[in-house]
């Protein structure tokens, strides 16, 4: 899937409100890293509503759904990484029994998602990191 640079998501009928505030909100205020945020982030972050953080930094259905959701948003790199990660701490959870490890992936998967999406639909980015 190939997606010009720069695509003027606002005027995209295929994503929604919510797609298009998270997008609206990572565009003015840049994206958070893995080992933190912008203040420009945090202090956009401390004035929303509870409803609105929850929304642009925690994708439901990433966390319940990971593997398949990520297929039908279109990143499947990352879902093919997911996966993997999923079994390979599947193994680790059998032999320590450390069970607690099985949410890990899915909460990671689901903070991240709506930053994958938004690069794959706004700049055509798509790579194997994580």
């Amino acid at each position: 899937m190939s997606v010009a640079k720069d695509h003027d998501y606002q005027n995209d009928p295929s994503l929604s409100e919510k797609w298009k505030f998270r997008f609206a909100f990572y565009d003015k205020n840049g994206l958070p890293a893995f080992w933190g945020v912008t203040p420009a982030w945090r202090e956009a972050y401390k004035t929303m509503t509870f409803g609105q953080k929850i929304k642009v930094s925690f994708n439901f259905f990433a966390y319940f759904f990971s593997v398949i959701y990520l297929l039908i948003l279109g990143l499947w790199k990352k879902s093919i990484l997911i996966l993997l990660l999923n079994v390979v701490v599947a193994v680790i959870i059998a032999a320590t029994d450390l069970r607690f490890l099985a949410f890990i992936v899915n909460i990671y998967t689901a903070t991240r998602a709506n930053i994958w999406y938004y690069e794959l639909k706004t700049k055509g980015i798509q790579t194997w990191s994580l």
